[in-house]
């Protein structure tokens, strides 16, 4: 599973709609950290159990955000231009290629991005919508656990309010549950492992995701086709 599987569909980006809680642009975050996280996914098909376990890397500036999965070889970017639109595109750092999705492709591949969801993987409508529990202390951190239910879905979540990130989050449904786990939390300029540099990235070769379909016969669009089940998303 890649990490934008687990933005988007495990993670439930979207799930909620936005609520009235008129929250001030100034929170949003914008602590630069690296952090590193572990998912754990148990699905039920045909009377058995399968689990995938995953560790991948997430890192926030101010105007950026960039995950990578624990081999390097697979990342995703969003960057936050000065006029507020997000440019996103995926990383393909054993080709040396980035796929660029345009804004005016983006409903087409049901990609709405809010950018506190992108910078906290949780909306604040979606942490309003959970009932706190109780309030602890998770890593050295302030951490509050809440918990609800929506779509389904049982969901716990251990919340960081100061980092606003997730340091837990537990999905549960009749097809499985997905676990995701905070391991480590660094400032970004003390993290050993950082995000790939804008230059570097700059110098990749750059595809616009709308023109995939005419590139059958080029072999990095071959091979992206062939594993996400020959449709490009």
């Amino acid at each position: 599973m890649k990490v934008s599987d687990i933005l988007t569909s495990v993670l439930g980006l979207g799930f909620l709609c936005a609520s009235a809680l008129g929250f001030a642009d100034s929170e949003n975050p914008s602590e630069q950290v690296a952090c590193r996280y572990e998912m754990k996914v148990m699905s039920h098909a045909n009377n058995k159990a399968l689990t995938d376990h995953r560790a991948w890397f997430f890192w926030r500036q101010a105007n950026m955000i960039q995950t990578q999965d624990a081999d390097g070889d697979y990342g995703e970017i969003w960057e936050r231009t000065d006029n507020g639109t997000i440019q996103y595109r995926k990383l393909y750092h054993t080709d040396k290629t980035a796929v660029e999705y345009m804004p005016a492709d983006r409903p087409t591949n049901q990609m709405n991005f809010d950018w506190y969801k992108l910078s906290s993987m949780l909306s604040r409508e979606e942490l309003d919508a959970l009932k706190l529990v109780k309030r602890t202390h998770v890593l050295g951190r302030n951490a509050e656990l809440r918990k609800g239910k929506t779509d389904d879905q049982n969901i716990e979540v251990l919340w960081l309010p100061d980092e606003k990130l997730p340091a837990k989050i537990i999905r549960k449904d009749k097809n499985g549950s997905m676990e995701l786990r905070l391991a480590e939390i660094l400032p970004l300029s003390k993290a050993p492992r950082k995000p790939v540099d804008l230059e570097v990235i700059a110098n990749y070769r750059h595809i616009d995701a709308a023109d995939f379909g005419d590139m059958e016969n080029d072999p990095f669009v071959k091979k992206v086709m062939a594993a996400e089940g020959h449709h490009h998303h």
